[in-house]
C-alpha cells in the first residue's frame, strides 16, 4: 500500500515527471529566455480576460515574447545546420534527414492540437467545413497574407516552418550547385534574407497601407528575417567563438537597452504613425537584434539544481505545447465557453477563476501532451534519420 502511495506522488510530482529532462546537459540560459517568452505570450494572450483599466496597465509588462521563440529556433537551428554540414557530406540526403527530424519534433503535436481544434468547430458550427482550415495543415493561411483567423496563433508555426523548409534548400543549393563552402553559403543567403525580408517592409511604408502595417507582422514574408538573426547567432558561435565570448556581459546590457528603448518609444507614442517607417521597417528587426545580443551571456549560465532553476526548465520544456493549447482551444473554446453567469454574476470572482483556469488547464493540458505525445513523437525521428548526427539535438 505505501509503495503504490509513494509510486502516486512520484507520478504528480512534476520534478519526477520530468526527471530526465532535468538531468540532460540543457542550456540554462536559453531555458529562461525561452521561459519568459512563453510567459509573456500566454499573458498577452489572456489579458482581455481583465477590466479595460487592468488592459491599459499592461502596456507596461507587454513584450513581443514570439520574436524572441523564432530568434531562439534560429541560433538552435543554424547550430544544427552547421554542425551537420561540417561534419557530413553536404547532399540531398543530408537535407531530407534536416527535414525529417525537424518535421517529427514540431509537426505530430501541430497537427493534432489543430485537428482537435478543427473538431470543436465542428460541434460548435454543424456547417462549419474542413477546407476552411484546410490552409492551416499546408502553413499557406498566411504565407503572402492572412486568411480566416480559425487558430491565429498558428501565424508564428507558418512562419517557422517555411524557415526551415525553404533556408536550409537555398544554403544547400549554394553549396552544391556553386561549389562553395557552408561557411560561405551561409553568409550569402543571410544577406539575402535580410535584404529581401527589408525591402518587402519598406514596399509597406511606400504604400502607406494601414491594413497591411496592421497585420504584415504576421505574415510569412515578412518575418523571416527574425529567424534569420538567431542564424547569425549560430553562425559567429561556431566560425567565430572568440568574439562571441569576448564582451557578452556588455552585449546583454546592450540588448536589455534595446527593448527598454523600444518600451519607452511605445509607453511616450514617440512613433504613432502605423505606416511610419519605425514601425513598419525597423521595430521588429530591433527586438531580432536585442535578443541576439542577450544570447553570448546566456549561453554561459549552467542548468540550477535549484526549485525555481527546475520550474523555469519544464516550462521551457512546456513551451511549444502551451503555446499551441492556450489561446484558441483553452481560451476561446473552453474556458469562453462556460456560463459563467449561471453560477455567479459576481465578476470579482469570474474573472479570478477564469484566469487562474486559464494558467492551470494550459499548464496540466501542456504537461499531458508532452509526456504521452510530444515527447515519444520527437524521439521516433532518431528511428527515421538518414544520417549520423554529430550529437543529438535537445530541440
Amino acid at each position: 500500500m505505501m509503495k503504490k502511495k509513494l509510486n502516486l506522488i512520484n507520478v504528480l510530482n512534476p520534478y519526477s515527471l520530468f526527471s530526465k529532462e532535468l538531468n540532460t546537459d540543457r542550456i540554462f540560459g536559453l531555458d529562461i529566455l525561452r521561459a519568459f517568452a512563453i510567459i509573456v505570450v500566454i499573458m498577452d494572450h489572456g489579458k482581455f480576460m481583465f477590466p479595460r483599466k487592468i488592459v491599459e496597465l499592461h502596456q507596461y509588462v507587454q513584450f513581443d515574447g514570439v520574436t524572441v521563440f523564432f530568434v531562439l529556433s534560429g541560433l538552435l537551428i543554424g547550430k544544427i545546420l552547421i554542425k551537420q554540414m561540417e561534419h557530413d557530406k553536404v547532399s540531398f540526403r543530408l537535407l531530407l534527414d534536416f527535414w525529417i527530424r525537424r518535421w517529427f519534433r514540431t509537426l505530430p503535436t501541430y497537427f493534432l492540437i489543430l485537428s482537435v481544434v478543427m473538431v470543436c468547430y465542428s460541434i460548435k458550427d454543424a456547417s462549419f467545413a474542413f477546407v476552411k482550415m484546410s490552409r492551416y495543415y499546408f502553413f499557406c493561411q498566411n504565407f503572402f497574407h492572412i486568411s480566416h483567423l480559425y487558430f491565429p496563433e498558428a501565424w508564428s508555426l507558418s512562419v517557422e516552418e517555411w524557415f526551415y523548409f525553404m533556408i536550409p534548400a537555398l544554403i544547400f543549393l549554394f553549396i552544391l550547385v556553386f561549389k562553395l563552402k557552408p561557411k560561405i553559403s551561409i553568409l550569402i543567403v543571410v544577406f539575402i534574407v535580410l535584404c529581401s525580408v527589408t525591402f518587402l517592409r519598406y514596399t509597406i511604408f511606400l504604400d502607406h497601407d494601414e491594413e497591411k502595417a496592421r497585420t504584415f507582422h504576421h505574415i510569412v514574408i515578412f518575418r523571416l528575417d527574425s529567424i534569420m538573426y538567431g542564424v547569425i547567432g549560430a553562425y559567429i558561435n561556431y566560425y567565430c567563438l572568440k568574439y562571441w565570448n569576448l564582451i557578452p556581459g556588455y552585449l546583454f546590457l546592450a540588448g536589455i537597452g534595446i527593448f527598454v528603448l523600444q518600451k519607452y518609444f511605445s509607453l511616450n507614442n514617440i512613433f504613432p504613425d502605423l505606416t511610419g517607417a519605425y514601425k513598419v521597417i525597423f521595430e521588429f528587426s530591433l527586438t531580432s537584434l536585442g535578443t541576439l545580443m542577450l544570447l553570448p551571456y546566456l549561453t554561459t549560465l549552467k542548468n540550477r539544481k535549484c526549485n525555481m532553476g527546475k520550474i523555469i526548465t519544464i516550462i521551457s520544456i512546456l513551451s511549444y505545447s502551451m503555446y499551441l493549447t492556450h489561446m484558441t482551444l483553452i481560451k476561446d473554446m473552453i474556458l469562453y465557453s462556460i456560463p459563467w453567469t449561471s453560477f455567479t454574476t459576481n465578476y470579482n470572482i469570474i474573472i479570478p477563476v477564469m484566469y487562474s483556469l486559464y494558467w492551470g488547464i494550459t499548464l496540466l493540458l501542456s504537461i499531458i501532451i508532452y509526456q504521452f505525445y510530444e515527447s515519444p513523437m520527437t524521439r521516433l525521428r532518431d528511428q527515421f534519420s538518414l544520417v549520423q548526427r554529430p550529437e543529438k539535438a535537445t530541440t
